[in-house]
């Protein structure tokens, strides 16, 4: 039996991305950067607190981590994702400013506070669509956890604004799970 199309599809996709994002220019990152900490800011502010998970960033993806202070003290309360057991959906452990982070199973870095559902999960992504397909690195950490999840969540991807598929370019697997809102460097899309 051969690999599934897409798959190898997604593969090449995730290795001419990652090249893309090594590469982008200072200026453009940081400039993207503060435009999805606005974004979301805004979306957030005016829903209310909550529990947000963000992510650390690794692999050059967009860097939101300013936004915690302002969210803890907007009444928030911010969590980091674990991965407990690989190949296994993630939990979320609360991230204080300033606290020590401790590191999953796989050596990222996550929060050590209490374990928390969050309303909000906040998404890296390599790719996306309009109608809120996301490309993430591949691991499936992600789809697997929001599909697990038994609570409402609403789910945010941050994402450079260059890395925008055509609905036809994105090979959609059965477990891909779609973002409610696509944040980039132009704006805010609710898919």
């Amino acid at each position: 039996m051969g690999m599934d199309p897409r798959y190898t599809r997604k593969t090449a996709l995730r290795q001419a991305l990652r090249a893309q994002r090594r590469v982008l220019d200072a200026d453009q990152r940081d400039t993207t950067h503060w435009k999805l900490i606005n974004h979301l800011r805004t979306l957030l502010f005016a829903r209310g607190p909550a529990v947000v998970a963000l992510f650390y960033p690794t692999r050059y993806e967009p860097d939101v981590r300013p936004l915690v202070g302002e969210l803890w003290q907007a009444g928030f309360m911010v969590a980091l994702p674990r991965v407990v057991l690989p190949g296994h959906p993630m939990v979320f452990n609360v991230w204080e400013p300033y606290a020590l982070l401790d590191v999953d199973a796989l050596g990222h870095p996550c929060g050590n506070g209490p374990q928390v559902h969050p309303a909000y999960v906040v998404v890296p992504m390599l790719a996306y669509t309009r109608q809120g397909h996301r490309l993430g690195q591949g691991g499936g950490y992600y789809d697997a956890t929001l599909r697990a999840m038994r609570y409402p969540t609403i789910t945010l991807g941050v994402c450079y604004t260059a890395h925008e598929l055509a609905p036809e370019e994105f090979p959609a697997e059965p477990h891909d799970v779609r973002m409610d809102f696509v944040m980039t460097g132009r704006g805010v899309i609710a898919c």
